[in-house]
């Protein structure tokens, strides 16, 4: 069984607060470190469980997109860092069983949320796909989709783990902490997370081949409110790119892969 596992940093266990999310201080090299460490949990439970090919993406901070810690990573996996990426999600495709999200956020706006945000905390207010106000979680799991992969495994913060049940209600969900503000939650102990993400990772192997793939039905429209009036100017109107408001801007496409790649500028 193959296992494409994409990882985000905000939904870390600890992770409460902005300076654990952006590089050059101590508390970031931190959160890396416990990144690295929930990333080999969800490997180790996947080998466990019978998985015997797994693909882990670096999936925060589009600058870099350098987060998990070369020297201690798994050996039994292989692993995606650096940026630019050829494709969204890079490298996913329909060879794959199932998709794991660790360390994942909830949608911008989410009451309760630890660092809620999609893509942009800076530029980006909602995003929807087809009307529905959707995140990080939702889009991957919707790309997976477009290749008949199911989304079976989660970890982050309770409210992060609601979203993606609410999409796809059989995935395995490791909370991590729970959430108070969007800079406050009530945090376990790293040991306890590790070994609830191992757990929830073999768990959602073993049932891999029963849970439906998310599916958004084409065509697809991305519709994206930015912040300010300036940075909607900045994307220009193009084949499948129409502003239809002074802040957002809509994205079509016949998949969501198609849309979304117009979002990127591709």
């Amino acid at each position: 069984m193959k296992i494409y596992i994409m990882t985000d940093l905000e939904g870390v266990g600890g992770v409460v607060n902005k300076s654990q999310v952006f590089a050059g201080s101590v508390a970031y090299e931190k959160a890396c470190e416990r990144l690295t460490l929930e990333v080999n949990a969800a490997v180790e439970g996947a080998l466990a469980a019978g998985a015997d090919e797994i693909v882990v993406v670096d999936g925060h901070g589009a600058n870099s997109a350098v987060n998990l810690i070369y020297d201690k990573l798994h050996p039994g996996a292989v692993y995606i860092q650096g940026v630019p990426w050829t494709t969204y999600p890079q490298d996913l495709d329909e060879t794959y069983d199932a998709v794991f999200q660790i360390g994942a956020h909830a949608m911008a706006g989410t009451p309760g949320a630890v660092l809620e945000h999609t893509m942009s905390s800076e530029h980006w207010v909602e995003m929807r796909i087809n009307g529905k106000p959707m995140g990080e979680i939702g889009l991957i799991a919707a790309c997976a989709g477009v290749y008949d992969v199911p989304f079976v495994m989660v970890s982050g913060c309770d409210k992060a783990c609601a979203e993606a049940r609410a999409l796809v209600p059989e995935v395995e969900c490791a909370v991590v902490k729970y959430g108070i503000t969007r800079h406050c939650a009530r945090v376990l102990p790293h040991a306890v997370v590790l070994d609830l993400i191992r757990q929830k990772a073999g768990e959602a192997v073993k049932k891999a081949r029963s849970v439906a793939p998310f599916k958004v039905e084409g065509p697809v429209a991305v519709e994206i409110d930015y912040l300010r009036n300036d940075m909607a100017d900045m994307v220009k109107e193009r084949l499948g790119v129409e502003k239809i408001g002074p802040r957002t801007v809509r994205f079509t496409g016949r998949d969501i892969i198609e849309a979304y790649a117009r979002v990127r500028g591709a």
